[in-house]
């Protein structure tokens, strides 16, 4: 009977070892430590790049459109610099003078020097004579309403000191542009002023 039941104990399955039983036991107990939710958000980063072009995005592009624009007003500048200059040219040498209407021939010669970069309506253009180039004085005189006023057109005669000036009010697109920019009672004005000598034209 006692060697049945060796043999019976034999036949049984091997028992689990002690230190199985504890690595069970701790895997039933034991549960992962989740960590809060707010420490999974900040951890995060998936949007990073959207968020942060979001916030380069506006400046930039402000930016972007001011430096553009300002370089149209300096091309406007220069181009209105030379039409000018064109346009005193005729009246230094006498063709503006010889015409039935001077004052056409003039507004027709300083618009086509435009190449209609800009409404050419919108160019105030003063001429005037003095005596000398000492005497030369011709301030931007504006009236209540903030308008130019124009001087008036009075190209001179041969040997006359002469004195041609176009103005054009600049109107900034770009937001903000206006406000650091100081401006003038007058606004933003881009000016072009050219003083010389008539010459003797009608000299037999």
């Amino acid at each position: 009977m006692l060697t049945d039941r060796w043999n019976q104990r034999g036949s049984r399955p091997d028992r689990p070892s002690l230190l199985s039983r504890f690595r069970a036991i701790n895997a039933r107990c034991i549960r992962p430590v989740r960590r809060p939710l707010r420490d999974d958000v900040l951890r995060d980063d998936r949007g990073s790049v959207v968020t942060e072009f979001a916030m380069v995005a506006p400046p930039f592009i402000l930016l972007m459109m001011g430096i553009i624009e300002l370089s149209v007003m300096f091309f406007t500048s220069s181009v209105i610099e030379g039409a000018t200059k064109e346009a005193a040219r005729t009246i230094r040498t006498g063709q503006v003078q010889s015409e039935a209407d001077p004052v056409t021939a003039f507004q027709s010669q300083l618009c086509d020097a435009l190449f209609n970069v800009i409404d050419c309506t919108q160019v105030i253009y003063n001429v005037q004579t003095f005596g000398s180039f000492n005497a030369v004085n011709m301030p931007i005189e504006v009236d209540e309403d903030g308008e130019i006023i124009n001087n008036g057109f009075s190209p001179g005669g041969s040997g006359a000191v002469t004195v041609v000036r176009a103005i054009y009010r600049w109107e900034y697109t770009t937001p903000l542009i206006g406000d650091l920019i100081t401006a003038g009672l007058a606004g933003n004005l881009i000016v072009s002023t050219v003083a010389f000598q008539n010459e003797p034209y009608n000299v037999e």
